[in-house]
């Protein structure tokens, strides 16, 4: 068996949009890598649901969304031509909409919008629901002729050079500045080309769906002006007279963006907790009356899972749906332990669980009472899966079948203990390539994010990489976790503690389990809120060569003011302010303890990452290097919190270059 190299990435296929037909068909946009130009080229193809073959139906690799047109098209956003990409680089707002056979022919124009980076959603033939981001800073030049035009283009270039903000937060990982940018809805006619606004010029919309008969559009979000309002309100839409009505206002519900049409009720996803945002809790499902009245939990998943969470895995691009109703039942994807599964819930009804633990489910789409998902099955990639009566799901496509072959792939193996309070931690064990275990090995402990996420057997190409070079790979869910609901996730105002203690406790475990590895000869990763725990790590023990701490927080006292999440996320993780207990905040921070750090560590962060931003990062590895203690910062221009995941491919393989070099440095597996 063959090794896994880092640019074994460029072989691999990322699924995403799965969309079934009518006719036994179904449509899927695959992403792969391309190394040479430093992006992903994401074709759309349609797959025979019986045969499982694949056919694409585009081949200029910029296709990231697309709707139905009629029976036998399709639509989908880009900007080809060349006159039209000078226009946008000059600042114009545009998006072309092609479409595009399906039993074959070349894509033609279909229409084109005033809008930058938009999408469309099918409401009914001939008209759709076109979602974009609105500056409401930005001059309306189109509504300008002439020299006016141009020297009002010209004093908007120039402003280009600076940044002025009136809002908090004023950026946003993954979207950049957002100050007066508002998500916006439209609606288009495409007979009569009328471009008309659904919500207002600073609604920020979360949310939304379209009833089953296409007359009503259900929305979420809020009306923001300084303070971007994190609670969202909850809306209807009359599609054909323009009427709107709400169902409740922006003062109960956080986190409020999946919505279904489920008979006469509105079903939506939010955490409930008003103001009090020190108020720990995940997501639930809730119900409202579309009549009126008020809204009621209709499944209280975050008892014991997580609503719509995955598995952790960097072999994913894009996504699909996780909640969608269909015939008075509403169907919908919930991370259980280390596998996500599919439910199917009636009301006055107990959930019922579609799915087993043989696959992973990240998405689906049902249409006459057919099931289709795309997941991670044993040591897989993502494919597309029929689900079968019995439960199990059935592989139906390939587009990943060579990309492993003559591979070594390490199977997970389970390895669990009982912590000090009485949970079972899951954990899991890579072995290395060609074991052996008359021989000593390395071992690396790889830390999720989040700190509510989980590890799962789902294919990481990181950990495979590693395993194949010849190292362990330890990972585990320790308390703080997802999947186990909240009880098990609350670690609010104790980080670094019972998570601390069940990381060292798991690697006291796999060490025991497996005498091959020497104990002499450990590394350590993590990101987010594995690069936290890094930080926290290297301050309270010395039993690890090296670490590598990627987007990582060093004090929870300046992330409070500074990233895109400060102002809510550290009330509920540490239950505290610079204003109310900054003790308690400089207590649970790794800074606090970083004089203690003698371990060689690496530190990776990226210049948009507006998440767990550079100074944090940066604060770590001054302490370090004014110690004396062995440090190296990799600096991504250009890449935010998503590098490990979506970053640009080559930015990657120079991530991946840095780990493991510093790593098996230290190690002795160079």
């Amino acid at each position: 068996m063959e090794r896994i190299l880092d640019t074994d990435l460029q072989d691999y296929k990322f699924l995403s949009g799965l969309k079934l037909l009518p006719d036994d068909r179904a449509l899927v946009i695959a992403a792969k890598a391309d190394l040479e130009d430093n992006c992903y080229r994401s074709d759309l193809y349609l797959v025979d649901c019986k045969t499982g073959a694949a056919r694409p139906l585009t081949s200029h690799g910029d296709v990231r969304s697309f709707a139905l047109f009629g029976d036998k098209s399709v639509i989908f956003p880009a900007i080809r031509e060349k006159k039209d990409k000078k226009r946008v680089e000059n600042g114009e707002l545009l998006t072309v909409f092609y479409q595009l056979p399906l039993d074959g022919g070349e894509s033609r124009e279909c229409f084109r919008l005033p809008l930058q980076g938009a999408s469309a959603h099918l409401v009914r033939e001939g008209l759709y629901l076109i979602t974009a981001v609105h500056d409401n800073a930005r001059p309306d030049f189109e509504s300008l002729k002439g020299e006016k035009r141009r020297c009002a283009l010209l004093d908007y270039q120039e402003e280009k050079d600076y940044q002025v903000c009136d809002e908090a937060p004023f950026w946003f990982n993954g979207r950049g500045f957002v100050n007066k940018k508002r998500n916006r809805l439209w609606l288009y006619d495409v007979k009569r080309k009328k471009l008309r606004p659904v919500t207002e010029p600073m609604f920020e919309t979360r949310g939304f769906t379209l009833s089953p008969d296409g007359k009503t559009l259900a929305y979420a979000g809020a009306l923001t002006d300084k303070k971007l309002n994190m609670h969202s309100g909850l809306y209807l839409y009359d599609l054909e007279t323009g009427e709107r009505k709400e169902l409740f206002g922006p003062d109960r519900f956080s986190g409020l963006g999946s919505l279904a049409f489920v008979g006469d009720q509105l079903i939506f996803s939010a955490e409930e907790h008003g103001e009090d945002w020190m108020r720990f809790g995940g997501t639930n499902l809730y119900s409202i009356p579309l009549a009126g009245g008020e809204p009621v939990m209709a499944v209280p998943v975050a008892e014991t899972e997580d609503f719509g969470g995955n598995p952790g895995s960097d072999c994913r691009y894009g996504s699909g749906i996780h909640m969608k109703a269909c015939e008075d039942a509403l169907y919908y994807v919930s991370a259980r332990a280390h596998y996500s599964v599919l439910y199917r819930w009636q009301p006055g009804k107990e959930p019922e669980v579609l799915t087993g633990e043989d696959c992973s489910v990240d998405f689906f789409d049902i249409r006459d009472g057919k099931i289709f998902t795309v997941g991670f099955a044993g040591n897989d990639l993502q494919e597309v899966y029929r689900l079968e009566k019995d439960g199990s799901q059935k592989k139906v496509t390939g587009f990943n079948k060579n990309a492993l072959k003559g591979k070594y792939v390490a199977t997970p193996q389970p390895l669990t203990f009982v912590n000090k309070e009485g949970n079972t931690i899951e954990g899991w064990v890579l072995l290395p390539k060609d074991y052996d275990e008359s021989k000593t090995y390395p071992a690396m402990l790889d830390i999720h994010g989040g700190p509510r996420a989980t590890f799962g057997t789902c294919f990481f190409h990181q950990m495979q990489t590693m395993a194949s070079d010849g190292c362990f790979v330890m990972f585990c869910n320790p308390t703080g976790s997802g999947g186990r609901g909240d009880k098990f996730a609350n670690i609010a105002g104790r980080y670094g503690t019972i998570d601390y203690e069940d990381l060292m406790q798991f690697v006291d475990v796999v060490l025991e389990k497996y005498p091959a590895i020497d104990k002499e000869r450990l590394g350590v990763l993590g990101g987010s809120y594995g690069g936290f725990m890094c930080n926290w790590i290297i301050g309270h023990t010395h039993r690890f060569k090296a670490a590598a701490s990627q987007r990582s927080i060093a004090s929870w006292i300046t992330l409070f003011g500074t990233c895109d999440i400060g102002l809510s996320f550290d009330l509920r993780e540490v239950q505290a302010t610079p204003f109310t207990d900054m003790y308690k905040m400089w207590d649970q921070s790794p800074m606090k303890f970083a004089d203690k750090a003698r371990t060689p560590t690496l530190f990776i962060n990226s210049t948009e990452d507006y998440r767990c931003w550079m100074p944090e990062g940066i604060s770590m590895y001054t302490a370090l290097q004014l110690n004396g203690v062995p440090s190296r910062m990799c600096i991504f221009k250009g890449e935010n919190h998503e590098l490990s995941r979506s970053g640009k491919p080559r930015h990657r393989l120079r991530r991946l270059k840095e780990i493991k070099s510093w790593l098996y440095r230290y190690v002795g597996n160079e």
